[in-house]
């Protein structure tokens, strides 16, 4: 009975390893993804990339139970692409890029919040995000 108890204190050990690996190599990801957008910021390879790190990163924070640091990593890609969408300066290429990318975000955010769910202006302001990019893909169909 004692190996079997080891062995999952084995495995248990190895899981927070592996978490531990997983958060650090998506942090330095994050920021190389970071320093390609601020050199090429229409790069939708790298923004595609650094909304999955934070995305990923979401999910290790959720196996943790750090819920706030998994909604934070949820948001934060978010908020960009919704930034990015609202004042790009009348620059139409990156609107559009910005609202493809909140086609990936706001799911994985209205996902986060069914099952975390947030106060009820903030499920308010995603629903009527989800309505806006709703409109926008009608618009280009």
């Amino acid at each position: 009975m004692s190996l079997s108890n080891n062995e999952i204190s084995l495995e248990h050990t190895n899981d927070k390893e592996h978490l531990f690996s997983s958060e650090r190599y998506h942090r330095e990801a994050i920021y190389n993804f970071e320093k390609t957008l601020i050199q090429k910021p229409k790069s939708i390879g790298a923004l595609c990339d650094w909304i999955a790190s934070y995305h990923e990163l979401a999910t290790i924070y959720g196996k943790q139970g750090a819920i706030e640091k998994a909604q934070k990593c949820l948001l934060i890609p978010h908020q960009s692409m919704l930034h990015m969408a609202l004042y790009n300066g009348g620059d139409i290429e990156q609107k559009e890029i910005a609202m493809r990318a909140i086609n990936v975000t706001l799911p994985a955010l209205m996902s986060f919040a069914n099952a975390h769910p947030p106060c009820k202006n903030c499920m308010k302001n995603l629903e009527a995000q989800l309505e806006m990019i709703q409109k926008h893909s009608r618009m280009d169909h």
